[in-house]
């Protein structure tokens, strides 16, 4: 009974665990991330200097209409997050939206836009919550989660995949060292 008990405990825990291989970018990736570099500054945004602590994290994204996945052209989308140690550190207190850590951009006329900041850190008690939260003004809703699968429990991603809110990025590292996300995000609006 005792080897039994012992043996579900161990398969429990190696399911509840984060696997955080992080691979390096394929040439393809690094074909198209070249093509997100040369966006014109509109459509680029840096929110963390090279003075922030942090691993260098760079995101290119696009945006689409979740209904018929057409690009959405000159959209003003606006990026916060926590620093390194889970602070958003608000400007205005009690609204974690006016973070230190935060941004505003427009994607170009295929729907890009290209984040350079640094990885978030986790916040409270957990160690499977970091995530750049994005507002994409004029949908509906407005709210949009970037989560990270080497930072996301089992549970986290169950409840990733059933919300249209939450996307699941997978992170690869550059030759650099920098870690590279490459996403779409299916926004709503009526």
């Amino acid at each position: 009974m005792k080897n039994l008990l012992s043996f579900f405990l161990a398969v429990m825990v190696m399911g509840c665990s984060v696997d955080r291989t992080i691979h390096d970018i394929g040439e393809q990736k690094m074909l198209l991330f070249k093509q997100y570099k040369e966006l014109d500054s509109a459509s680029k945004l840096k929110i963390a200097n090279s003075d922030e602590p942090g691993e260098r994290l760079l995101l290119c994204l696009q945006f689409v209409h979740k209904k018929d996945q057409k690009i959405l052209a000159n959209q003003k989308v606006k990026f916060y997050h926590t620093n390194t140690k889970g602070e958003y550190m608000p400007i205005n207190p009690g609204d974690e939206s006016s973070a230190r850590l935060s941004g505003t951009a427009i994607t170009d006329k295929n729907g890009k836009l290209f984040l350079e900041t640094i990885l978030p850190g986790d916040y409270g008690s957990t160690d499977d919550n970091r995530h750049i939260h994005s507002t994409v003004f004029g949908a509906s809703p407005e709210g949009y989660d970037i989560h990270f699968k080497q930072y996301s429990s089992y549970m986290s991603k169950r409840f990733i995949e059933g919300s249209d809110q939450h996307f699941l990025a997978d992170i690869n590292r550059m030759k650099d060292g920098r870690l590279i996300v490459f996403l779409t995000i299916s926004c709503k609006f009526n």
